[in-house]
């Protein structure tokens, strides 16, 4: 099965709300202590960051983090794939749950512990470039027209903070596919997207990312990695960041990033 094909598959199965598609952690990243307690990682289908691989293995710059920072401190884990609204509120509501990818924002702040900063985090409104005739240079001009977003995200809660509305400009999708699959076939004027990410879905969808050209700047926050609340999670956290330093200064973190040229790191990285 081909990339784009295992890709797609995933991305129905989301679509059609089936429960999410569970794998398998490598034998590499398991605890070699039996008792030694599980994390459920939570991944949403966005490349760069996380996607099934040719093989339907889970693969993107972010689970490569993730399998070697916990290979370090000696925990197993079992991966799943959703979609983001599904990942949330699952994070927020269970124990002992991992989301790989996530932006570190004032609201969410108290509610997860952090580890990272792993990757920068640009979100444009984006256009059709064969559509100059949208013209959205500032906020204030994009309020004339119907603008995509993934439902939860943080662009779509950055846009309702500046007084955007659903139903009148924002049109809310499961993930970021559907959502570039609104902008393709005209049925909304504007996305709200990660730069990072909207290269790299397209890239596997088969666009190109020339085909968009960004309007006004919505964002610019730092990914982390986020630990459900829970008994042991502060302990727990405090292991996983210390790792993460360890492999930031090692030089881990800058290789792995550099196999994936879509990521932007943090300046301090």
């Amino acid at each position: 099965m081909t990339v784009q094909a295992c890709w797609r598959l995933v991305l129905q199965s989301l679509l059609c709300g089936s429960i999410g598609l569970a794998f398998i952690a490598p034998k590499s990243a398991q605890a070699t202590n039996s008792g030694t307690a599980s994390l459920t990682v939570l991944l949403e289908p966005v490349p760069p960051f996380s996607y099934p691989d040719a093989n339907g293995q889970a693969a993107g710059y972010a689970v490569e983090l993730m399998e070697e920072l916990l290979k370090r401190i000696g925990l197993s884990h079992q991966v799943e794939f959703n979609s983001w609204a599904r990942i949330y509120q699952r994070a927020l509501s269970q124990s002992g749950i991992l989301v790989v990818s996530m932006a570190r924002l004032p609201e969410r702040e108290t509610q997860f512990h952090w580890i990272g900063p792993t990757a920068a985090r640009k979100v444009y409104l984006y256009r059709l470039k064969s559509r100059p005739d949208v013209q959205a240079p500032t906020l204030e001009a994009a309020k004339a027209y119907k603008i995509a977003v993934v439902r939860e995200d943080a662009a779509e809660r950055t846009l309702l903070a500046h007084g955007f509305e659903f139903g009148k400009q924002l049109d809310r999708s499961p993930d970021h596919a559907a959502m570039l699959r609104k902008l393709f076939i005209q049925r909304d004027e504007l996305i709200a997207a990660n730069s990072s990410v909207a290269a790299a879905v397209m890239d596997k969808l088969g666009y190109d990312f020339k085909q968009i050209e960004p309007q006004a700047k919505l964002s610019e926050v730092s990914l982390y990695m986020g630990l459900s609340k829970g008994e042991g999670s502060v302990a727990l956290s405090l292991k996983l960041q210390a790792a993460w330093e360890q492999m930031r200064k090692d030089g881990t973190v800058a290789a792995i990033a550099a196999r994936h040229p879509y990521v932007t790191q943090t300046k301090n990285d």
